[in-house]
């Protein structure tokens, strides 16, 4: 039995299009091979939703995993993943992902681990984020997001409608549509540089070639592409 296989027993997973293939193949990706960085760990899990990569975040062996998420509706639906004992290592809190992190730097919070699990292009202040994350002692940060693709060290400019529960939460107050950023893959490179940290790219179409289903859009060709990568301090 795979990780995420009672997604498909969940109401709300099949009708967003995910279910427990895509998720089984991305926990793969994303949090099985680093079990040994997560054995032990203290997470932060940014943006996280109704919790699903928390939970498995902490089913990898984390020792507590403190997750943020703006939206209190997303944060009720981890009452509907399986109540099973590495679940009470999961503290879901409601808030601004900014008033957090720079919240725990203030306190002098500290994190072995970080996860940006489909946050990173709902955003504007990247650098700004990297860097806080920095203060916060992280030695493995683990991001997945949209990436544009094209030449150059380039953040592309959209717009968002915040009503729609997976995209950026309002900026100001009352406003309907939210401007964010999708890196480039150099952008992203750069700024992990700059704040002390290697990037290293998941080889995903390689990994997956044989069966790409469900994962369509890790192998765009135009525009924008999702992808994973980590980062670790040089050295």
């Amino acid at each position: 039995m795979a990780f995420f296989d009672f997604v498909d027993r969940m109401p709300g997973y099949a009708d967003s299009g995910t279910n427990a293939d895509r998720m089984n193949k991305r926990h793969a990706m994303l949090v099985a091979p680093f079990a040994d960085h997560l054995d032990g760990a203290r997470v932060l899990d940014l943006g996280a939703h109704d919790g699903r990569w928390a939970y498995a975040l902490a089913g990898a062996g984390a020792g507590e995993v403190v997750a943020i998420e703006g939206r209190q509706s997303a944060i009720d639906r981890f009452a509907l993943l399986p109540d099973v004992p590495f679940k009470s290592r999961v503290s879901m809190r409601q808030g601004d992902l900014w008033d957090a992190v720079e919240g725990f730097v203030a306190q002098g919070e500290t994190f072995d681990v970080v996860a940006l699990f489909g946050i990173y292009y709902h955003i504007m202040d990247h650098f700004r984020l990297l860097k806080l994350i920095q203060q916060l002692g992280a030695k493995l940060v683990l991001v997945d997001s949209e990436f544009a693709l094209g030449h150059g060290a380039t953040i592309t400019l959209v717009m968002e409608d915040t009503g729609k529960a997976s995209n950026a939460t309002p900026q100001v107050e009352g406003q309907a549509r939210a401007v964010v950023g999708i890196p480039s893959f150099t952008a992203m490179e750069r700024m992990a540089e700059a704040v002390g940290y290697d990037c290293h790219w998941d080889n995903t179409q390689k990994r997956f070639a044989e069966d790409r289903a469900g994962l369509g859009d890790y192998f765009r060709p135009d525009r924008k592409r999702r992808a994973f990568c980590y980062l670790m301090p040089k050295g």
